[in-house]
């Protein structure tokens, strides 16, 4: 079943159980608290149970869940529980009769706020009032037969301490599709969290004359590291090999995790849905699942079996894998012999050579052609899923073996595609290596990514390039897999770059990496007698110091640190003593002949709660990529405890971005239709959502007939934004619509990992939104207006229209650097100009200003006695360094006179970046400089008027028509970029 509470994005196809080769079950016994048949005898003691005494469902224990779906924490519904699922749960279809909890699947109707439903059923669950870590957990149930039936007992985490849905694991013990009478399956889901999720099951097969419709006893027999199912007391699966990850990590989860925290028990009956399908004509209704009892056991501690991190043999290649040819097991690498093309299903799926697969039942359509050696795929529709646009080749995979897979590949434009190796469906499309993101771009790049192999071999792997959901084409060639050696998987002492979420430090939490979970530490004594260790209980490092030391006969060191110049750093994290005392910390060169942030010395206090600590540093000009960052332990006696080590850099000075990074949105004004703007509307695939899109007068039109259940059932977006680390973006937008609503404006990467997550209110008022957003590190994102189903709102029957327009994401504050100067065009306002008359406080010089028309006139008396007497000016504009600058003024005079421009940064050095002098006279002339502007810099621009060589008539008058300042070919590219003249 799926885990009640995870985030999603767009309906995902989230495939349970796999059917796997029969297994072969000659017995069908009845005992009660069998006796593990892997480990032999085992004491299990009995801890809770209910057998169902009474008439009702006994609430000390038990809760219902009501409903079709749930409200996430962000407060989004999700219908159909996540998995497609078609009843409505009432606690009217849970009752206790006859010793037995009874729940039944009718074919009535039932209606929420959310919708109508054509089935009820019952659930319950025993969430926050009993949960176990390791046990035996044992029902025995009946189960219904018939077409759309999918009862299930199962577990799931009490807490996610690893993150949603999957990456905090779940246990399905029993589920059935009622159409396939003779078998069930077991299953566990782990990994990441949704869509980077996977999952290992089995099914058992009843003997001949049992099925599901008898009483039958399903239990789990679960201790650190192994899990095993039995059906009436008969071993049918044993696993012991699962991990989870998270993508702001360095690495996975130290094992056993996630089955490693406290599971609670659910049982439920589901009518349609993934697992099995949706009824039909030959379901007979009611149906009920019975449940006899539900037992649950433990061991003393001593007797759970103690985990052993999974070690993975490198195995020979099963039978009727393929050859490589010169070592790559890709064949036809420059696609001469064309695609295999699978639609509808049916077709022949080529077992050697490329498959193009744009499945209808995904809503994918498009075309595959060769290009210059290419694979080139045009996209039409691009789906409702990654897997909606696939370019596929089969290849082998041994277990414990190490592939490495390498491409180059372009978009037309930023787009993300995914890339993974996994099982077909014969291997309920187990996932084989990570989900791997590539960021697209009109450029070609190569990409290389390795894995290894750590489940069953596979002759008939699936490399799959997935590129649904974005309209962008891809061009794909030079595809390589080759076996190559293994390498250590955390390769501690090697250069580190910053994590996913911009932190330095790997494993600072303790809880990854090998199971002592202190990977990429390590832990040096000189001459002291210390110990450290990670309990598993609290994941927080335990430094015990059995005698007296110097500060240095202790150390705690991570190697391979990025450092760079023009950062400022923060080291930060949580610490107490058994007794008061100091402790240093800094960061050092690789080999310590440079300290980079001073020792700085922390106070421990001995509260029993560890208290954060944070100190800042700037490391000057250096550029390090093997820094090590060093905390001295030692001293007297005692404990010490450290958790949650991080360090976080912030740019002091802003790179030289090139004006495509700083403006990664494109076509924000619509002048080009809907042109790099793509939609998603569920309802096409399905769900009750509808809309169309197109462009009116210059802005986007979203036409609304119905918004479906959830946010996203509706999205007008542009993908494949890069954003870069370490700068703060704006992001702006005019909206209105002709119905009050609300809207969610989100910007998150292909996981859905949200970096900017806003509900707007939206009225026939055009209104400007606007947004800041920190980047930690380098991004592709999507930036997404939500316009489904926005919780709290009751519009889903009500056509209307949303319009967007001047959409930007862009850096912030660059815009202003690009284009500094204010009110050039001079048009009847003298705002933020000003005129200096050094004779207002000593010296003869007399002039005035004034706006008239479309230009100023400064009009002057007494020129006195310098240039910088009379000056034309605005100041405070911000330049930046490394980009070439344009000056341009179009300016007269009655009298014919040498005018000095100067670009200086004022009081107190008036330093001068640009200096120029020219002749003027009568008839207007555009006059047009340009400097390359060295460092970051706040400026004037100014136009000295007072005397100087060429100048002898004193009064006269001086027109300035425009006036125009920008970095060289910034308007040119935002005119290319928007369709229109900046």
């Amino acid at each position: 079943m799926l885990k009640k509470g995870f985030t999603v994005m767009l309906a995902a196809c989230l495939l349970t159980t796999g059917y796997s080769p029969a297994y072969s079950n000659d017995a069908t016994g009845k005992g009660e608290g069998n006796k593990s048949m892997a480990e032999g005898e085992k004491d299990w003691q009995l801890v809770w149970e209910d057998n169902f005494e009474g008439s009702e469902l006994d609430q000390s224990k038990w809760s219902f869940d009501t409903g079709n779906g749930f409200v996430q924490p962000d407060g989004n519904y999700v219908p159909g529980w996540g998995n497609e699922e078609l009843q409505y749960y009432s606690e009217d279809n849970v009752i206790i009769e006859d010793g037995k909890l009874v729940l039944t699947g009718k074919n009535e109707a039932a209606s929420d706020e959310h919708g109508t439903y054509n089935y009820t059923s019952g659930k319950v669950h025993t969430q926050g009032k009993f949960s176990q870590k390791y046990g035996k957990f044992e029902a025995k149930i009946k189960l219904p037969g018939g077409q759309g039936y999918w009862p299930a007992f199962w577990m799931m985490p009490e807490e996610d301490k690893y993150g949603g849905w999957a990456a905090s694991g779940e246990i399905d013990i029993m589920e059935a599709a009622g159409a396939h009478l003779d078998k069930v399956g077991g299953a566990i889901h782990y990994g990441g969290q949704w869509p980077n999720n996977t999952y290992t099951a089995k099914d058992y097969h009843f003997a001949q004359g049992s099925d599901i419709t008898d009483y039958n006893i399903y239990s789990v027999e679960w201790e650190p590291g192994e899990i095993r199912w039995y059906v009436n007391g008969e071993l049918y699966q044993t696993l012991n090999n699962w991990s989870s990850v998270n993508g702001d990590n360095a690495t996975k989860y130290s094992y056993p995790a996630p089955f490693d925290q406290e599971f609670y028990l659910i049982l439920n009956l589901a009518i349609g849905g993934w697992y099995g399908g949706n009824p039909d004509g030959s379901t007979e209704f009611p149906g009920k699942m019975e449940i006899d009892y539900v037992k649950v056991y433990e061991l003393d501690e001593e007797q759970y079996r103690k985990p052993v991190e999974p070690v993975f043999e490198k195995e020979e290649l099963p039978e009727g894998s393929k050859d490589p040819m010169d070592g790559n097991y890709i064949y036809d690498p420059g696609f001469e012999n064309g695609f295999a093309e699978i639609k509808d299903g049916t077709e022949t799926f080529s077992e050697d050579e490329w498959n193009f697969v744009h499945l209808n039942q995904f809503g994918g359509n498009g075309n595959a052609s060769v290009e210059g050696g290419f694979a080139k795929i045009d996209i039409s529709q691009a789906g409702s899923q990654p897997h909606s646009i696939q370019l596929i080749q089969q290849v082998p995979a041994g277990v414990g073996r190490t592939y490495k897979i390498s491409f180059d590949a372009k978009a037309a434009s930023n787009r993300n595609m995914n890339l993974k190796v996994s099982g077909g469906e014969e291997r309920g499309w187990s996932l084989y290596s990570p989900n791997y993101e590539v960021g697209l771009t009109p450029d070609l790049k190569s990409y290389e990514y390795t894995y290894q192999m750590q489940a069953e071999s596979d002759a008939k792997a699936r490399l799959e390039f997935n590129m649904g959901l974005n309209n962008s084409s891809v061009w794909i060639g030079n595809v390589k897999v080759e076996e190559v050696d293994a390498t250590d998987p955390y390769n501690e002492d090697a250069a580190k770059p910053p994590l996913r979420n911009g932190n330095h430090i790997y494993n600072g939490t303790f809880d990854q990496g090998r199971m002592d979970r202190m990977t990429y530490w390590d832990f040096i004594l000189n001459g002291a007698n210390a110990q450290a260790n990670v309990p598993e209980d609290t994941r927080i490092l335990t430094v015990e110091l059995k005698d007296n030391g110097a500060p240095d006969s202790v150390k705690l060191i991570q190697k391979g640190i990025s450092i760079k110049s023009n950062n400022e750093y923060s080291l930060t994290f949580d610490a107490h003593a058994g007794e008061e005392r100091e402790i240093r910390v800094a960061i050092v060169s690789k080999d310590g002949s440079e300290n980079y942030s001073g020792w700085e010395t922390i106070s421990l206090s001995t509260t029993g709660e560890s208290k954060s600590k944070t100190f800042t540093f700037q490391p000057g000009t250096v550029d390090d990529p093997e820094a090590q960052l060093i905390f001295l332990l030692g001293g007297d006696p005692g404990s010490i405890t450290l958790d949650n080590v991080s360090m976080f850099g912030k740019k002091l000075i802003a790179d030289n971005l090139s004006y495509e990074e700083i403006f990664p949105l494109k076509n924000g004004r619509f002048n080009y239709r809907l042109e790099d703007w793509n939609s998603h509307v569920q309802g096409i695939y399905d769900g009750p959502s509808d809309a169309d899109f197109d462009s009116l007068d210059g802005k986007a039109v979203a036409t609304i007939r119905n918004v479906g259940w959830n946010p996203w059932d509706v999205i007008f977006m542009q993908e494949g934004l890069q954003l870069k680390g370490g700068y703060t973006y704006l992001v702006s937008f005019e909206a209105s619509s002709s119905l009050g609503r609300d809207m969610e404006v989100v910007l998150e990467d292909s996981s859905y990992q949200r970096t900017l997550s806003e509900v707007i209110s939206l009225t026939s008022e055009t209104t400007t939104h606007t947004f800041e957003v920190t980047v930690d590190e380098d991004k592709q994102l999507g930036l997404k207006y939500l316009l489904g189903n926005i919780a709290g709102q009751d519009i889903s029957g009500e056509e209307h229209q949303v319009f967007l327009d001047n959409v930007r994401v862009e850096v912030s504050g660059e815009r202003e650097k690009l284009f500094p100067l204010k009110n050039g065009e001079l048009a009847s306002s003298l705002e933020n100009w000003n005129l200096h008359v050094q004779g207002e406080f000593e010296g003869t010089s007399k002039a005035k200003v004034k706006a008239k028309g479309q230009h100023a006139t400064v009009s002057v008396e007494d020129l006195g006695a310098n240039p910088w007497d009379i000056i034309f000016f605005q100041e405070n504009l911000e330049l930046s360094g490394g980009k070439t600058y344009e000056l341009e003024v179009e300016t007269r005079s009655n009298h014919p006179r040498n005018i000095e421009v100067v670009v200086d940064n004022g009081d107190p050095s008036f330093h001068r970046f640009f200096e120029e002098k020219v002749k003027i006279g009568p008839k207007p002339q555009n006059y047009y400089f340009e400097w390359e502007q060295p460092d970051d810099a706040q400026v004037g621009v100014k136009f000295l008027l007072g005397k100087m060589d060429g100048v002898s008539k004193k009064k006269h008058h001086i027109d300035f028509r425009e006036v125009k300042l920008e970095a060289k070919g910034a308007r040119a590219f935002l005119a290319q970029l928007e369709g229109t003249d900046q």
